[in-house]
């Protein structure tokens, strides 16, 4: 034990002093025994002299900065806390607490001395931590810069996982790999160069398989939770081939996933047709599982009730009553109406769209539509004389029509000389 207290005397002894300045230590002991606020004492200055280890590497450089920024300051302190205030606010805009963490964590303990300087009356102190202040902003900037370009293969797919809001799906594995990125980033402000590129190549393979599990979670999970759902209600004993067809498409969507899943179109579309399987064989398991169970009135009634929901569906299309047919030819009548309304309209359609052209035709096209029409229905009236009279009324009607459309055409009567 008392190597223990030696120990953590030493770390104590070795951390800043304005750590130090923290803590008021009381503490009595005899050779048996020593307090234990001492001890949580110490353990806590040992945790922080261990945070401390790490030191922004241009540390003298950022010294003399600040010299220069108090020089330039004068003698204002409200102005030099006011443009700190500002310097901390563009930090913060900037996302420095990210890019360089240890910049900020000062940025904000100078800040804050500024503060109770000003409070207390003493305005160079102020004035000082105030120009620390700016001065960390202008390191920690450039710290921005080199991190961002040391690690340029990380924040490229960092920005892949924040849009696939990989932070919202697997929140706990994101946190952990921010924290790998920004211990990096601090190595680089502590110029430890080496062993972020060491490094660096690990944090990069374990982002992209952060972005295979985020798709795999947002596009093949919920076909699995499906699935897995339709084992649970025995979809393979109720409906065996359904359940089969979903099994083979939820794994066949794991695995192309897994081969594109940066392509996001192939794995949302290949996730909802693996759901979309697996939901079928869920639901037909459940319909199968009823059907079995019922007895003749029950059975009557489930074909009554369906027949039902294909008559409410010939009413809507307004193919009439269908129910004196068979269910199977029902929906196959009901289809071929709808097929037949479509093509209907399509052509309703492209009569719409060719109407000018069509009303611009000449003379002697519709005179040879007219004609046309006559001869068909002389030949009709020679298939069944009994509508002969017919025929010629119409053949008579179509030429006295075919007479007016074109009489404006014919030269007007001569003028009488005078």
């Amino acid at each position: 034990m008392p190597a223990l207290i030696i120990v953590m005397v030493r770390a104590f002894l070795y951390t800043p002093a304005m750590i130090q300045g923290l803590f008021m230590l009381r503490f009595a002991f005899n050779s048996f025994s020593f307090s234990t606020p001492l001890l949580a004492g110490l353990l806590s200055l040992s945790l922080l002299s261990g945070c401390a280890a790490q030191r922004i590497a241009n540390e003298d450089s950022l010294s003399q900065a600040t010299n220069e920024k108090v020089r330039e300051l004068g003698n204002d302190s409200e102005r030099a806390l006011s443009q700190a205030e500002a310097a901390y606010a563009t930090a913060n805009s900037e996302e420095l607490s990210f890019y360089a963490p240890l910049h900020m964590e000062q940025m904000q303990q100078a800040l804050k001395q500024a503060r109770s300087h000003e409070l207390a009356g003493d305005a160079q102190a102020s004035i000082e931590s105030s120009a620390r202040v700016m001065s960390l902003l202008d390191s920690a900037l450039k710290n921005k810069t080199r991190a961002q370009s040391a690690l340029s293969p990380l924040f490229s797919q960092k920005v892949v996982l924040d849009d696939i809001k990989a932070g919202s799906v697997m929140s706990a594995r994101y946190q952990r790999e921010m924290k790998e990125l920004r211990n990096l980033i601090s190595m680089v402000e502590a110029g430890e160069s080496d062993k972020v590129i060491d490094k660096s190549a690990d944090v990069l393979k374990s982002l992209q398989q952060l972005e295979l599990d985020t798709m795999l979670r947002l596009h093949w999970q919920p076909a699995s939770d499906t699935l897995e759902k339709a084992d649970d209600e025995n979809a393979d004993t109720h409906a065996p081939a359904t359940f089969s067809d979903a099994e083979l498409q939820v794994e066949k969507a794991a695995q192309i996933i897994r081969r594109h899943y940066q392509d996001r179109v192939l794995t949302e579309n290949t996730g909802k047709e693996a759901l979309r399987a697996a939901q079928h064989a869920l639901y037909i398991a459940r319909e199968a599982k009823n059907i079995t169970r019922l007895d003749s009135a029950q059975a009557e009634q489930a074909v009554l009730d369906f027949e039902q929901y294909l008559h409410q569906l010939s009413t809507v299309l307004g193919a009439g009553d269908m129910r004196h047919m068979a269910l199977k030819d029902q929906t196959l009548a009901i289809v071929q109406y709808a097929e037949e309304q479509a093509r209907r309209r399509a052509a309703q359609q492209a009569q719409t769209n060719t109407g000018p052209l069509s009303q611009t035709a000449g003379p002697q096209t519709k005179n040879t539509q007219t004609a046309e029409s006559a001869a068909n229905n002389e030949e009709k009236t020679l298939e069944n004389p009994k509508s002969e009279a017919t025929a010629v009324n119409s053949a008579e009607n179509t030429a006295d029509s075919s007479a007016t459309e074109t009489g404006n055409k014919k030269p007007a009567p001569a003028t009488p000389e005078q």
